[in-house]
């Protein structure tokens, strides 16, 4: 199993969407910085702790980038299958019977670790960027042994967000049996069921999704949903559950997803 694993991993850095991917995200970061620093004057920046850290209590620097790196995750996750599905290579690994759930359990793994690194990574160069960025236009001021510690937390809870997803994106892979297939009904459950359907007229289901409570546990804020209903102004905001619990739901969403899709790929028949 470990040099199961090792070849795995091996697989998993040595592609080209692994190395590109991050690097376009890095690069639209950088980006987004350089052209604020030209377009912001000095002294009217941001406020690093207030307007970007959000305070001591809620460290969501990251947000910026919340919607970039799950997606990233999940094409990696979703695409480390996916290539074997164009290759023909799936075939052979179908025949493979005794070891089937060995190279889920092994691709799991090295996707979840490959892209957490690349997510935290990722997380705290856009902390640094924004840093030099309040630095140069705005103040640092704030900037306490306390806060540096609630960032680290959120650098390193983004990266294991993020490798949730991509436990999400192999899953669903699996049980498809297409990454294409399963980006793009990702990518519209994302942005219309989760984001607009749920988040509007169903809110206690919103409060349980994934890319919501991806987001909470990210950024260490609680979950929060209208009750009442908002079209006749009559609703009040209040708070589901804390981040922590978010990581959990987060972490039984991938698990559900990923344990679907090794059934259903255990139990193929070689077509």
């Amino acid at each position: 199993m470990i040099s199961l694993l090792v070849a795995e991993s091996k697989r998993f850095w040595a592609r080209r969407i692994t190395r590109f991917f991050p690097l376009i995200v890095a690069f639209l970061m950088a980006g987004g910085v350089a052209i604020a620093l030209m377009v912001i004057g000095t002294d009217e920046g941001p406020d690093f702790v207030q307007d970007i850290g959000g305070g001591i209590e809620a460290t969501s620097i990251l947000g910026p980038v919340a919607n970039l790196l799950p997606i990233m995750a999940f094409v990696l996750g979703a695409s480390f299958v996916g290539a074997d599905l164009k290759s023909g290579m799936i075939e052979q690994i179908l025949t493979w019977e005794p070891r089937r759930f060995r190279v889920v359990a092994a691709r799991s793994v090295a996707s979840f670790t490959g892209t957490a690194v690349l997510a935290s990574v990722l997380a705290a160069l856009l902390v640094g960027l924004l840093y030099v960025l309040a630095a140069v236009t705005g103040s640092i001021e704030g900037t306490t042994t306390e806060f540096w510690v609630n960032a680290l937390g959120a650098v390193v809870r983004t990266g294991i967000s993020v490798g949730l997803f991509s436990l999400i994106g192999l899953g669903l892979t699996l049980l498809v049996n297409s990454s294409t297939g399963s980006i793009v009904s990702f990518l519209i459950y994302w942005f219309v069921v989760e984001s607009f359907l749920l988040s509007a007229f169903l809110p206690r289901i919103w409060a349980w999704a994934p890319v919501t409570n991806a987001a909470s546990f990210a950024s260490g804020a609680d979950v929060q949903r209208i009750d009442g209903s908002p079209f006749r102004g009559d609703f009040d905001i209040i708070v589901d559950h804390g981040y922590l619990t978010a990581g959990l739901v987060l972490g039984g969403w991938s698990l559900l997803s990923l344990g679907l899709g090794s059934v259903w790929f255990s139990a193929r028949d070689v077509s």
